[in-house]
């Protein structure tokens, strides 16, 4: 059921992001609005396909949480490895990752896929593996932002060393 309901939030949230996904939020789960999430490269991309170690770092925005009602942000961290270029994809192999939440606990992550272009990305299902939420899945949709047009223009000049994100969906279930 927590599962079913994590999908239709994320669903929901994608096509519908004004609405607040934190409004729906179950016992055991925790949804969250409003976060933004920077995606570094090194090297910076290019259009030459080359390896490249991405880190991921940002707040998870406005949290509600019925189960852990102290919670109420978190910050993702996460970083791995992959191979590519402009403008994708970017599809780390191995991706470490985990939710540093306000009051001070975290809650580490197996198994999470990422997927992502120069456009957005999404986040697959992984587990948690410690922390709150222990058991349960996660999940995210972000959208980038800030990019001038044609968006690979910062690969050809330079490089592209970071790409700025607005999650759209972010939910634990």
């Amino acid at each position: 059921m927590r599962r079913l309901f994590l999908v239709g939030a994320l669903a929901a949230a994608s096509a519908l992001s004004p609405v607040p996904v934190s409004a729906a939020a179950a016992p055991g789960t925790i949804a969250c609005t409003g976060g933004e999430v920077t995606l570094l490269f090194n090297p910076a991309m290019s259009m030459t396909s080359t390896t490249h170690w991405m880190q991921l770092t940002g707040p998870v925005g406005h949290c509600a949480s019925p189960e852990y009602p102290s919670i109420s942000a978190g910050v993702l961290r996460a970083h791995g490895g992959f191979t590519g270029a402009c403008p994708g994809p970017m599809a780390p192999a191995d991706l470490a990752m985990s939710i540093h939440w306000n009051d001070g606990s975290v809650s580490e992550v197996g198994g999470a896929r990422f997927h992502g272009d120069l456009t957005g990305w999404v986040l697959l299902p992984g587990t948690i593996t410690s922390g709150p939420f222990t058991g349960d899945r996660i999940a995210a949709v972000a959208l980038s932002g800030g990019l001038p047009t044609p968006p690979t223009l910062p690969c050809v000049i330079g490089g592209l060393n970071q790409l700025h994100t607005k999650l759209q969906a972010f939910a634990i279930a």
